[in-house]
């Protein structure tokens, strides 16, 4: 039988409290983080950027979004609008499908590579009693980066959210097997809480095959990826075309007489995108992970001038091996050798 002295009292309550807590966490962690498959939707778009110029097709993404009628879900084109007071309100707007481009080049020991960058953005990712999800905010984004050898040839293809969580890797049957990482496997890889392949198979870069990314409602997820030819995106009854912008335009929303960056420009937030706060990762992991801004948006791009990192792993000693912003250092702490 317990004492009923003031010490055993409060060591219940301090129990009881952290037992709280770790529930709320974890239920969080489930609902948005892993957030496994639901029932499919009949609902599901296909959305469809035109290639760049002399980029082929298959080179360049097509995206399948679930439960597309809902407008958290449908791509959309960064804008400036009107607030409530003087600054403009930085927002997403769902009606202008577009997708942002961008080529770098980098070089290693071993030869030149091509990034071709493209980047899409979503209204939100909402929050609400049968929506807690971790990543809730506003103005989140994914990042697609095919990566060419000095030949063209596609061998590697890297999907990460513009906060930089979710990364994956999709090596094609190109990359060198001395590339790989020493642990990778040919089974399929389990990305947080979806299986997804190990790698991609083209029969043909020059016919209009091209990778479809489907995503999941809500929180966007990555929760399959399939090498598609034009037949059977086709056979999708509910298409939408999208409008290729260079990644340039986002630092030049129009709004009224004048332009704004998507990104703030100036000041400790400079290089993170604006309105863009993640309360529930602030609040759980910013003080484990040492960043108060933890899981927010950020510019990636040879325009972003700022000393932002774009950091990939949580282990905050390393925030400068894993940053995107330097490829060829980013690859090598992941364990690719190219």
């Amino acid at each position: 039988m317990l004492s009923e002295n003031p010490f055993n009292l409060r060591w219940l309550a301090n129990r009881f409290t952290a037992l709280s807590l770790c529930l709320t966490i974890w239920t969080l962690f489930l609902a948005g983080c892993a957030h496994p498959p639901g029932n499919p939707s009949n609902q599901t778009a296909l959305y469809l950027p035109p290639a760049p110029a002399s980029i082929t097709a298959a080179h360049t993404p097509a995206f399948l979004l679930k439960e597309s009628a809902k407008p958290f879900n449908k791509i959309g084109s960064p804008s400036a609008g009107t607030g409530n007071g003087t600054e403009p309100e930085i927002y997403v707007d769902p009606g202008k499908p577009a997708v942002y481009f961008e080529a770098q080049e980098f070089t290693t020991a071993k030869g030149l590579y091509t990034n071709l960058i493209y980047r899409i953005h979503f209204q939100e990712v909402p929050l609400g009693w049968t929506s807690l999800n971790l990543t809730a905010g506003r103005n989140p984004g994914i990042l697609f980066i095919y990566t060419l050898d000095e030949a063209g040839t596609l061998l590697l293809v890297t999907t990460v959210h513009t906060c930089g969580c979710y990364l994956a890797f999709f090596p094609t049957k190109a990359m060198p097997r001395a590339a790989l990482p020493n642990t990778w496997s040919t089974e399929p890889q389990s990305v947080y809480g979806y299986t997804l392949p190990s790698s991609l198979q083209f029969t043909d870069e020059h016919a209009d095959t091209r990778i479809a990314f489907t995503l999941e409602s809500e929180t966007h997820r990555i929760s399959a990826v399939t090498v598609t030819d034009s037949l059977t995106r086709q056979a999708i009854a509910h298409q939408v075309p999208m409008h290729l912008k260079p990644m340039l335009d986002l630092y030049y929303l129009p709004y009224r007489d004048k332009t704004v960056a998507f990104f703030e420009t100036e000041g400790a937030h400079k290089g993170y995108v604006k309105d863009n706060m993640k309360i529930f990762e602030r609040l759980l992991i910013s003080w484990w992970a040492f960043d108060l801004h933890v899981g927010e948006d950020k510019a990636y791009s040879a325009h972003d001038k700022s000393d932002t990192v774009f950091y990939t792993s949580l282990k905050f000693w390393a925030r400068k091996a894993s940053d995107l912003k330097n490829f060829p250092e980013f690859l090598n702490y992941w364990g690719w050798r190219l």
